[in-house]
């Protein structure tokens, strides 16, 4: 649920020496003046004077040219040049980016710091270098042009407005995550095939189906992620293909219970069989989707949840759902959680939504991924 890692620090200039500089004092020791230098290799002496002053870069010829004069191989030259240079593009880029350390304020840098994306909240070039790296981008107008050209393929499920740089720090995460994970290639008829195992698991405790979703999902090709929203994305679920053969599919825990989370596993999982591979979807509250692919995702979800050759005795539980011992047998008998009946039975207005909530398992994955840590700790 974090990056394990955190960026480099911050770049400290000034801290290689020029080529130039270097010649000057090898030439200084071996008493070679420049001008005997420039006889030697049949360069110029203007050309030996750039050189020593850094106005002038060390090329792979004259790096051989001065390998035979000054027996310092050509490959150091080589090294040292590549060195300095680099050392003049970070330190023209780190004044570049010291005018738009403001672009950090439009980022949850709370969230970012807890799931170790940046050391801290404070706004300098480094957690701008930090940043950029995080997302893969140049600058921060290469970051906005490239989310200008993705917005195309982002499908959200509201018409929700929430923080559309939070949004993007979460799917960033999410991807990075889901890069790490191990996957057989996508398959959709092992999907298919795995859809009754997946819902079977809505029945365990959350630290099983946990560890035990993952790893049942990456058979078909799918990299299930957890990450808590960030602030103000209102995220259930999102789901978007890395490669033609892998797909990621990321999870929250935005409202704590089962049957919302479940609903989303299936919903999200639609998206995967029956939408396209160019899209990404941003699932706000899967129960409020709108569009015809949320329509769709959702009718899939209900109906994997409770299948067809149930809905007769779920039509009877809903004229009568009470005693909420009914529910309870029904849920044994589809193999699913109660609390997905009782979010079922509340959708469909057989309960109101204050009625059998203590039927639903609730679960926060911040929580859960401590209890994990903390049950694995002596085994370190």
């Amino acid at each position: 649920m974090t990056l394990d890692n955190v960026a480099p620090i911050e770049y400290a200039p000034q801290t290689v020496s020029s080529p130039g500089e270097t010649l000057k004092e090898t030439l200084e020791e071996l008493g070679i003046p420049q001008a005997d230098l420039a006889r030697r290799t049949g360069l110029s002496t203007k050309h030996i004077n750039q050189i020593v002053q850094g106005a002038a870069a060390i090329s792979p010829e004259t790096s051989l040219l001065l390998e035979r004069v000054t027996g310092v191989p050509a490959n150091v030259w080589n090294t040292l040049e590549a060195a300095w240079r680099t050392q003049q593009v970070r330190q023209e880029e780190y004044d570049s980016l010291v005018s738009q350390v403001e672009w950090l304020d439009r980022f949850p840098l709370a969230d970012l710091v807890a799931r170790n994306v940046l050391p801290d909240r404070s706004k300098t070039v480094a957690n701008l270098q930090r940043l950029l790296d995080f997302f893969g981008v140049a600058n921060p107008s290469v970051a906005e042009d490239l989310w200008s050209g993705y917005s195309a393929a982002f499908r959200r499920s509201t018409m929700a407005l929430p923080n559309e740089y939070a949004t993007y720090a979460w799917l960033r995460l999410c991807v990075l995550m889901a890069r790490q994970l191990q996957c057989e290639p996508y398959r959709r008829e092992t999907l298919h095939e795995l859809l009754p195992s997946i819902r079977g698991l809505s029945r365990k405790e959350p630290e099983l189906w946990m560890a035990q979703l993952p790893e049942l999902c990456a058979r078909a090709g799918v990299a299930v992620v957890f990450s808590p929203a960030f602030k103000n994305t209102h995220l259930s679920g999102a789901t978007r293909w890395l490669t033609p053969d892998k797909v990621m599919i990321a999870l929250t825990d935005r409202h704590k219970k089962d049957d919302r989370f479940w609903f989303t596993v299936f919903h999200e999982i639609a998206h995967v069989l029956l939408h396209g591979k160019r899209l990404t979807f941003l699932d706000d509250d899967p129960f409020k989707g709108t569009g015809e692919a949320e329509e769709e995702a959702n009718n899939f979800a209900a109906n994997v949840l409770i299948p067809q050759e149930y809905l007769p005795e779920y039509d009877a539980l809903r004229q009568r759902p009470k005693p909420f011992a009914r529910i309870l047998r029904f849920a044994e008998e589809v193999g699913i959680a109660p609390g997905i009946v009782v979010g079922r039975l509340q959708h469909d207005e057989a309960l109101n939504w204050k009625e059998g909530n203590k039927l639903k398992r609730d679960f926060d994955l911040a929580a859960l991924a401590a209890f994990e840590k903390g049950s694995k700790a002596p085994q370190l």
